[in-house]
């Protein structure tokens, strides 16, 4: 029997992990003096990890045009590359580089914190995009998409709550940029069934994680892979070739 693109999807947007695609998930692009929470990767270090995508045949995009690809069965050599909060720095120092590659992204906002700073993270102060940087990002190409309302984390939180951090972070940033919002990802990679189900019930198209077990991985919960400072050539492609088992090896122990 022919198994046809249509068959990679299963039960809700559940996806089969052998088809589960490679997302790279960053937050700031800096050289910083002290980042306890190991978030930023400087400007050289993001051109070298670019630099090895590039070099492989691989194409960094925007999750939304990724899970088009994939719906089409188009996504071969297809890299999702996402950045986590806004902050300032991805426009300053990432743009610069996706753009001299052709490359895409995905932008995840706060929408209630715009222009202020990383304060639920204990450490150094990091300035986050303006409404009129994220606009400018966006004119740029790069997509935009929710990271909540205010950065909680979702699993356990009462419905009000979600629709709140969810349904409003989407309706907030789709009045601003005026356009609409496809994708979410989860602030911390803090899911349940309940968030799940808020997020597609608000409407979006696809969410991300951060960790997903193989029961739990589709369009609500699309694993991504940490990508820090240490991760040099040899790191990345010991990434690229595991992902797919350390999802698997999550969902034994879960």
């Amino acid at each position: 029997m022919t198994t046809t693109h249509a068959d990679r999807w299963v039960n809700d947007g559940q996806l089969r992990l052998r088809d589960a695609p490679l997302i790279l998930m960053y937050h700031g692009v800096a050289a910083v003096a002290e980042d306890p929470n190991l978030l930023c990767v400087s400007p050289s270090r993001f051109a070298d990890q670019m630099a090895w995508l590039e070099h492989r045949g691989l194409r960094g995009v925007d999750i939304a045009t990724l899970v088009e690809a994939m719906r089409a069965g188009r996504q071969r050599g297809l890299v999702g590359i996402t950045f986590d909060d806004g902050y300032l720095s991805v426009l300053e120092a990432a743009l610069p580089e996706l753009q001299r590659r052709g490359f895409g992204a995905t932008a995840f906002i706060i929408s209630d914190r715009l222009g202020a700073t990383n304060e639920w993270d204990e450490g150094p102060s990091w300035p986050l995009m303006t409404i009129s940087q994220i606009r400018e990002l966006a004119a740029a190409g790069i997509e935009i998409g929710s990271h909540a309302a205010t950065h909680p984390r979702l699993a356990g939180v009462n419905p009000e709550e979600l629709t709140t951090e969810v349904s409003g972070s989407r309706e907030r940033l789709s009045a601003m940029l005026g356009t609409e919002i496809r994708g979410f990802a989860y602030p911390y990679g803090s899911m349940d069934a309940a968030a799940r189900r808020a997020v597609r019930d608000a409407g979006y198209e696809y969410a991300c994680a951060v960790e997903a077990s193989t029961a739990e991985i589709g369009l609500m919960a699309l694993p991504r892979i940490y990508i820090g400072q240490q991760d040099d050539a040899m790191r990345m492609a010991a990434k690229r070739l595991l992902y797919r088992g350390r999802i698997a090896l999550r969902g034994r122990r879960s």
